[in-house]
């Protein structure tokens, strides 16, 4: 089965019209929470991305205003609510998102 999760960043030089198989294991999946598939993202869907050795799992948690991050082998995540710093190997320049003007904006201050 492939999940088709929010948002996804895979390795420089996946091709877009690539077959699934073909784009190999993400480096970022990212799940907006909602309450019909929280049990889900955080239960056999994170299981899934953890055992498959995608680099991180970001649920995005809109009502809580913060970011779950996961990483393989984590057995809890990282619980962001103000920086989400995220740093692909080969990168010049991390990416850094302001985790409460980014709630603000999109659900209100």
């Amino acid at each position: 089965n492939v999940y088709l999760p929010d948002f996804l960043v895979f390795r420089a030089g996946a091709a877009w019209e690539a077959e699934w198989e073909e784009l190999g294991t993400p480096m970022l999946a990212v799940e907006v929470l909602s309450p019909s598939t929280a049990k889900y993202d955080r239960g056999a869907k994170r299981q899934r991305y953890q055992g498959a050795g995608v680099d991180e799992y970001w649920i995005v948690d809109l009502d809580a205003r913060l970011v779950e991050r996961w990483r393989p082998g984590d057995p809890r995540p990282e619980i962001l609510r103000d920086l989400l710093t995220w740093q692909p190997p080969g990168t010049a320049e991390p990416l850094t998102v302001d985790l409460r003007a980014y709630f603000a904006r999109v659900v209100g201050a």
